[in-house]
Formats: structure tokens, C-alpha cells, sequence
């Protein structure tokens, strides 16, 4: 069910980012539409700008009711189509009746106020449509921002249409495929370019925004401000009721919010069954039920409100899809977070012949205060117990994580009942999983299948001894930042240290044993030391004892063994264990040295017996 949920996410991100690749399929020509109005200033550098560009092989102007000099000047123009409005009918109206005329494929608007507009410029807006890039680009240029743009344009934008993000919105230079203009109605004002914007959106085609650099632009009297003001909000929300935005943002708003209660009241009663100890099963239960029947309630309204936008809009299936996934993100996530607690739960499920239990097993989140470079965040668990493999009667497998929580290395052994096993890296995968064999599983009282949580991994190793195989190499002695390195002639490749514990259920002050071959650290351990006596081996012979207790420090143990000096050291340690070296009862031994000589170095080998408690 886990995958179900990830499936889930995977396709509302795709099709809530997901844009179209197809690229359109349109001949490299371009018409050039320049509606204008009392621009005998300017209009003829435009017109001569545009000429020289090798891609536009049709210039259209449409003089607008011009009461100047305009129309003369653009008749005396050789290859210009020039086609005239009585009166002023606004721009939206100019570029339609251009719009008429147009033959290429790809359309371009510039105003006719572009008094510095170049060649290089003008490309740089039609070559993304031309390589296929984009179906409409729109520009932004270095000026300061307009006030109709910023105190009303994009407040509205922002509001209605969240998924755009254009720097300059109302810029009226840009390019369009004409087969996507054709199916569209312009507005007749000024909001005619933020009307193809939002269209085009609409209808899922691929806009870009293009820098063209400085500009020079007429400066609008605050009454023509006033009037585009009014022109753009008119045309944003006119759109927004269209798309169905406006009743989104009220009817599905307020429907949503309600929606996400439920759902949270939900995941919040789930929570507190397992997780809240005042909560009791009740309380638990009546949550869950209020949540249940709020989220119930409101997806029934936001499924009717969201068929009815969807039956009343004119734009396509796939954008529509789009948009409902953008408005109601919220809830989706919220659903499959409460999917993926779902699938957690039912993970936890363990059906017997009488009753059937839920019992969630969390993670181990471990942030080590330790000062040792390698110290970090660790997750640790859930643990599932495994058959060992074949031909492994004597190992145990099982993560790093595991063995942290063990205090144990690779390599090292644990005595299950008397029988030795030796503990072994988990195979590629298998991280949670714990593999030992059906005696020690049997010993241990679980079976596979049982999940045991990282904090009760030592609890459920009770009663079973560790011996530790520590082979501190030159690097680990280096970098070891507990030992305090000397010169000494010691071949550490062939020092092994062993440590063996024995985990209970108490709780003690912890105590750092180290010790030393020829002034040097060769192995540490910590653990607690009970009120008892201590044997010291060398080769595995006996050699010392020692009594002692928790309140036992400083050297313990002090010899010369063929040459070698050992030292033994105990020392406090601020914190607790549930470890306690092993003491003259224990199964293995507290201490034993093992010295092997050849002809040039000596060689240690170390083993450390410990007794651990949980």
C-alpha cells in the first residue's frame, strides 16, 4: 500500500508541473501586427526596425483613429499593409482588425510607441516560437515597474492565477502561434495582452518570458493609467469567473478547509490510539468518527462543486485537471499522508485465531553527543527477526545501525545460551532485517516475522554475553580520539581486542576500561562494574584477580608479561549502561591478553571480556 501511496504523489506532481513537450509543428514566418494611435513620433522607426528582420515578411499597421500625422507617414511606407479605424476603438480592437490580415503562421504585436526598439530585440521576442521553444513569448525589459502592474496587475494574479509568475504581465509586446490566437477572443481595450496570458495558460500552451534589455516607452498620464487600471481588473476577473477560479476560491475554498479538519481530526485520533497515553480507545475512536464524517461531508461538496466548474468551463480536460490539482493540493497531500499511516498500520497487522492486533513499531531517531568525528543523526529500526541463511548455523546478520545499538563490531561473538555465533554484516537490502538461526531464535523466544523495536533490541538480547574482537589497527589507534598515542614498538595490525557482555534489565554508572601494551592503548570498552571479583588471563592462562566496585578507579592492573608492560585502567564515565563486565561467575572471561612473539616485533592480541545490562 506504501507503493499505492507513492504512486499517488508521483502523479499529482507530474500532473501539476507537468507542461507540454510537443513542439508545434509551423512555418519560420512572421507577421508583424503594430496597432497605433497618434504615434508620428515613433511609428516609422518601428516600421524600420521590423524590416530588418529577414523572419517577418509581413508588416501590418492599423492606425487606430489616429487625429496626427500617423496614417500619412505609414502610407508613404513601401511594403507595409496599412488598414485604418474611423475612430479610436482601442487596442484590443486594432489587433484584432490586424489579426484579420495576418497570413503567416506566427504573430507578433509591438507598440508603436517604441522609439529605440532594434533588430536584435525584436528577434530575440519571435526566435523561442521559431525553434520551437515556446507557443507564446512574452517580454520584460529593464524599466521601472509599472504602477497598473505592480498596485493592481499581479495582486489579482497572484490571487486568481498563483501558477503565474511573469516579472512584466501586461507588456504589450510579445508573439503568438496565430492558430491558438484564432481561437480565442480579445479584448478590445488594454486588456488584451494579459487576456491572451491567462488564455494561453488555460489552455495548457508554452509561455516564455523574454528579456529584451533597455527600453524606451511612452509615459501614460494618470488618466490613461486609470483607464488601463480598470481595463486589466475588468479582463483578470472576468477570466477568473471563466476558468472557474472565482468559485474555486469561495464554494471550494471553504469546502477544502473543511475537508482538511476532518482529515487532520483523523490522523490525530490515529495518533493519539497508539502514541498518547491519557487518550483512551474511546476518545481515540469518537475523534476518528467526527473526522471521518466532516471529511466525508465536504469531499461530497467539493466533488459537486468541482463537476460543475469542470461542466461550465470551456478550456481543456488535461488544464482543467491541472488547475483542480493546484486548488486542491491541500487535500490530496493530506490523503496520502493519512493513505501512507494507513499502509504503516496495516504493515503492523498480526491476525491470530482469537483476535487480530495492531502494534505499530516506530524508528529510533539517535543524535549522538559523542565528540568522535563520525558522530551524526542516526535512524535506527525497526528490526525484523529472519532465517538465518544456509550453511550459516553460526552467524548472525544484521545492520549497522543494529550493531551500534548492540555496542558490538563485525566480527564480534555472542554466546546465545551457551553457543557461540558470530555477528555478520547484513546483505545488500536487508538492513532491517535481522538473520540468525532457529537455535537462537529459539533461545530467544521470537520467531520470524517478529519486529522488534531499536529500543528493545537489548532487552530482547537478555542474558546473552558479548565478546567483542577489536583489532585496533595504526588508523584506529591514530584517530582515536579517547587514547592519548605514545611511540612504542607494538605491531598493531596483530592486536585483537575482545569485549564480551552479557545484557539484563538494570541500569548503571558507566565505566571506561582501557588497555595499555608498552605505555600504548591497544582497546577500550565501557560498562559498569559490579561488587565482585575479576580475573585477569594472559594467553588465556590466569594470571590475577581483583576485587572490585562501582566506586573502583584508576589502574587496576599492573604487569610485565615476557617484555610487555600491560596496564589496565578504570575510569568514570558521565552516563548510564545497561552493560556490566563480566566478573569470575560469567561465561567468558573478564580480561584475557593474549602476547604472540615473532622474531622482530610483538605481537598483541587483547580479549576483553564485559557482562552487559540493559
Amino acid at each position: 500500500m506504501l507503493n499505492i501511496a507513492y504512486l499517488i504523489v508521483f502523479v499529482l506532481v507530474s500532473l501539476l508541473f507537468a507542461g507540454s513537450s510537443k513542439k508545434s509543428n509551423i512555418e519560420g514566418k512572421v507577421s508583424v501586427v503594430i496597432p497605433a494611435y497618434n504615434e508620428e513620433k515613433s511609428i516609422e522607426h518601428v516600421i524600420n526596425t521590423v524590416k530588418q528582420v529577414k523572419d517577418i515578411t509581413e508588416i501590418i499597421i492599423v492606425d487606430d483613429g489616429s487625429t496626427d500625422n500617423t496614417h500619412n507617414i505609414v502610407a508613404r511606407q513601401n511594403n507595409v499593409i496599412l488598414l485604418t479605424h474611423e475612430k479610436n476603438k482601442g487596442k484590443g480592437s486594432a489587433m484584432k482588425t490586424g489579426l484579420k490580415r495576418v497570413t503567416n503562421d506566427i504573430v507578433l504585436f509591438l507598440d508603436a510607441d517604441l522609439s529605440e526598439i532594434n533588430k536584435l530585440q525584436v528577434e530575440s521576442i519571435i526566435r523561442p516560437i521559431l525553434n520551437g521553444d515556446a507557443d507564446i513569448t512574452k517580454t520584460k525589459f529593464k524599466r521601472e515597474a509599472g504602477r497598473v502592474t505592480e498596485l493592481t496587475a499581479k495582486p489579482l494574479l497572484n490571487f486568481f492565477f498563483p501558477e503565474l509568475s511573469f516579472e512584466q504581465p501586461l507588456s504589450g509586446q510579445f508573439a503568438a502561434i496565430k492558430s491558438f490566437l484564432d481561437n480565442i477572443d480579445l479584448e478590445h481595450d488594454y486588456g488584451v495582452d494579459i487576456g491572451i496570458v491567462l488564455d494561453a495558460d488555460a489552455q495548457g500552451m508554452r509561455i516564455q518570458e523574454v528579456d529584451i534589455g533597455n527600453i524606451v516607452h511612452e509615459m501614460s498620464t494618470l488618466k490613461e493609467l486609470n483607464i488601463m487600471a480598470n481595463e486589466v481588473v475588468r479582463t483578470i476577473v472576468d477570466r477568473a469567473i471563466h476558468y472557474g477560479r472565482l468559485t474555486m476560491m469561495d464554494d471550494v475554498g471553504s469546502s477544502i478547509r473543511m475537508e482538511i479538519m476532518g482529515l487532520t481530526l483523523i490522523i490525530f485520533g490515529i495518533f493519539g490510539l497508539f502514541f498518547i497515553n491519557p487518550m483512551t480507545p474511546i476518545i481515540a475512536g469518537a475523534i476518528i468518527v467526527i473526522g471521518i464524517v466532516i471529511a466525508a461531508v465536504y469531499l461530497v461538496r467539493i466533488i459537486r462543486t468541482s463537476l460543475r466548474v469542470y461542466r461550465q468551463s470551456k478550456i481543456p480536460n488535461r488544464q482543467i485537471i491541472r488547475t483542480f490539482i493546484q486548488m486542491h493540493f491541500p487535500v490530496l497531500i493530506s490523503v496520502v499522508i493519512l493513505l501512507v499511516i494507513a499502509a504503516s498500520l496495516l504493515g503492523s497487522v498480526n491476525i491470530a485465531s482469537n483476535q487480530i492486533s495492531i502494534e505499530p513499531v516506530s524508528k529510533n531517531l539517535v543524535i549522538s553527543t559523542s565528540p568522535e568525528p563520525h558522530s551524526a543523526v542516526d535512524v535506527r529500526g525497526p528490526y525484523t527477526i529472519d532465517n538465518a541463511l544456509e550453511n550459516e548455523e553460526h552467524l548472525v546478520r544484521l545492520s549497522n545501525s543494529a550493531l551500534s545499538t548492540l555496542h558490538a563490531q563485525y566480527g564480534d561473538y555472542i554466546y546465545i545460551d551457551g553457543e557461540r555465533y558470530q555477528l555478520e554484516q547484513a546483505l545488500d537490502g536487508e538492513n532491517d532485517l535481522i538473520r540468525m538461526p532457529e537455535s537462537a531464535r529459539s533461545a530467544l523466544d521470537v520467531s520470524p516475522g517478529d519486529v522488534i523495536r531499536d529500543s528493545d533490541l537489548r532487552s530482547s538480547f537478555e542474558n546473552v554475553y558479548l565478546v567483542q574482537n577489536i583489532n585496533p589497527g595504526e588508523d584506529q589507534i591514530d584517530n582515536n580520539t579517547g587514547f592519548n598515542n605514545t611511540t612504542s614498538q607494538i605491531n598493531t595490525n596483530n592486536t585483537t581486542v575482545n569485549i564480551g557482555s552479557e545484557y539484563t534489565s538494570q541500569t548503571l554508572s558507566e565505566k571506561v576500561l582501557t588497555v595499555y601494551l608498552n605505555n600504548t592503548p591497544v582497546a577500550q570498552s565501557s560498562a559498569a562494574v559490579l561488587n565482585s571479583s575479576y580475573n585477569v588471563y594472559i594467553d588465556g592462562v590466569y594470571d590475577d584477580s581483583m576485587m572490585l566496585n562501582n566506586s573502583s578507579t584508576g589502574i587496576i592492573y599492573n604487569s610485565t608479561y615476557d617484555g610487555t608492560a600491560i596496564r589496565v585502567e578504570l575510569e568514570n564515565q558521565n552516563g548510564t549502561t545497561n552493560s556490566v563486565f563480566a566478573n569470575q561467575n560469567s561465561t567468558v572471561k573478564f580480561l584475557n591478553i593474549n602476547l604472540n612473539y615473532n622474531e622482530s616485533l610483538t605481537n598483541n592480541t587483547t580479549n576483553i571480556a564485559v557482562n552487559r545490562t540493559n
